[in-house]
């Protein structure tokens, strides 16, 4: 309650498109932090006077996996409540989707008070549903995560939204040998910086004696920012960058040198 006894305003409600947020069920399903996400989303809906307290939180996945009940101690710490999509082969596809719209359209018609829906995905199939709701004087805000995995973020659903924000995760999670092109974004200089220190503490082969091998990590970095590199911010190689901001030095092999009467090996100096 608040100083005036009033119980407190609840007019927030999350859904996560768990499918989305862990780009499937193949790669690490357990790479989706949902109590950071939640609270996050507080923080935001608060700090921008749009919102109070949440409402209702819901999460789609195909719950009945095994491997998904890491999630039960979390979410019920966190008031999740999950929701079971079924997909009985490969040709039922977004079923997640599916659902999340259709529960979101009905909180919006059935609980009034509850005024700032929040989507957690980057999928551009919910542009309707964002449309919808605004037709119904909801404020609406898409969360995703900086996490490699994350689904792709669609621009005309980040532009559609009033609000669109990115959850930084800690980068430990973020560094994976075999990343694939999923930020279709130019990064921050922080971004960048965290995304190297995190390959580099994850995969201990892009180093030499210490130093770093510039052509493994700008691979990876390749993979992880495809619309951005270090040239984005004001350097004309990757080593100069990584000496610059991130306290490292490169790992520069000795060109041997020819003796120029000879042909043997001169001395390196």
């Amino acid at each position: 309650m608040d100083h005036s006894g009033a119980p407190p305003k609840r007019n927030v409600a999350v859904f996560l498109d768990m499918e989305n947020l862990m780009g499937g069920y193949q790669k690490d399903v357990k790479s989706v932090p949902i109590g950071s996400i939640v609270r996050e989303v507080q923080n935001v809906v608060q700090s921008h006077g749009v919102g109070s307290l949440v409402a209702l939180t819901r999460a789609y996945a195909n719950w009945g996996r095994a491997d998904m009940a890491a999630y039960r101690r979390e979410m019920l710490e966190n008031g999740v409540e999950p929701v079971q999509v079924f997909s009985f082969n490969q040709d039922v596809k977004n079923a997640a989707d599916i659902e999340l719209v259709v529960d979101a359209l009905e909180v919006a018609t059935d609980s009034p008070w509850v005024d700032v829906f929040v989507i957690v995905s980057g999928d551009g199939g919910y542009i309707p549903l964002i449309r919808r709701l605004h037709v119904l004087g909801k404020y609406t805000m898409v969360v995703t995560t900086s996490h490699f995995a994350s689904g792709r973020v669609s621009k005309l659903l980040r532009s559609a939204a009033d609000h669109f924000h990115t959850i930084q995760l800690d980068d430990g999670a973020v560094a994976e040998s075999s990343v694939t092109a999923e930020t279709s974004r130019i990064p921050t200089i922080t971004e960048y910086k965290q995304s190297i220190d995190a390959f580099l503490k994850k995969d201990p082969t892009l180093t030499v004696n210490g130093r770093v091998q510039g052509a493994g990590l700008g691979t990876l970095l390749r993979k992880r920012w495809p619309d951005g590199d270090y040239k984005n911010f004001g350097h004309r190689t990757l080593g100069s960058f990584v000496e610059e901001h991130c306290g490292k030095q490169m790992f520069r092999p000795n060109t041997t040198n020819l003796a120029p009467a000879t042909g043997e090996l001169a001395s390196i100096r």
